[in-house]
């Protein structure tokens, strides 16, 4: 093993602001892939930096190399609308908070059944109850999201991915993400520059948001004000039709 190299990379990721990735690296060096990736996450304030860094063996050499890394700054996800497919969402967290997961999905506790003591099998009952609520928001496009996003949020880090497998992804659209890459001679961005690269881009982003709904109420009030002129002429001229109509017909007489 090229612990000299496993060395200079942990001295790279410390100077860049990454802590503590010693043991994975050695983990995944060990196998010796042509290339892996590492996740890390960071918080700052009240926010959370997701990391996805990217190694490489070099091509003639046993040295692998940190490529780049993918970063996003995460945003608490918010759910607009209060009801879905008749699921009151903020009483399901609620349900969901209440719940000890990680004793949930533990196949190996083993505990005993009384069908006379509801106590003794309360907490399955709540648990049958989320699961059918979230059930309920998959039949629904906007409740797959929230579903997906609740299971992340309170079944991360339990035994659920041993017995289920993966829950699908949700993109969050207020998450801001970017790309750097690093080369050999290079210093590489770092984690508070790439945080607060991040930080500038989501503002750009709020204030082209901010722009275009300005906009957006500008053309609605020009589209009002238009319509109301039109009708306006629109009636004039009847007015003069009818006038002139009215002048002919006195004349005739």
């Amino acid at each position: 093993m090229n612990i000299q190299n496993i060395t200079a990379l942990v001295s790279q990721l410390q100077s860049l602001g990454f802590e503590n990735l010693a043991s994975l690296l050695l983990k995944r060096i060990c196998f010796k892939p042509d290339n892996f990736y590492l996740n890390h996450k960071i918080a700052k304030n009240t926010e959370l930096l997701e990391f996805r860094l990217y190694f490489e063996k070099h091509k003639n050499s046993n040295a692998y190399m940190l490529l780049y890394y993918d970063v996003a700054l995460q945003q608490e996800n918010v759910f607009e609308e209060l009801m879905i497919a008749g699921i009151n969402i903020a009483d399901l967290e609620k349900q969901m908070t209440a719940i000890n997961w990680m004793s949930a999905f533990n196949l190996d506790e083993k505990k005993k059944l009384d069908p006379s003591d509801k106590t003794t099998w309360e907490a399955e009952v709540k648990v049958e109850s989320v699961v059918e609520s979230l059930a309920a928001l998959e039949k629904d496009e906007k409740g797959k999201t929230v579903a997906s996003a609740l299971k992340a949020k309170f079944w991360h880090g339990t035994p659920f991915y041993e017995i289920f497998g993966s829950i699908p992804a949700v993109k969050n659209k207020s998450d801001i993400s970017q790309r750097f890459y690093f080369s050999e001679n290079s210093i590489g961005i770092s984690v508070d520059e790439a945080y607060r690269f991040l930080q500038n881009k989501w503002l750009e982003k709020q204030l082209q948001l901010k722009k275009k709904q300005t906009d957006s109420t500008a053309e609605n009030d020009n589209a009002e004000t238009n319509s109301t002129t039109g009708s306006g002429l629109l009636k004039k001229r009847r007015i003069n039709h009818s006038s002139k109509g009215k002048r002919n017909k006195t004349n005739q007489d």
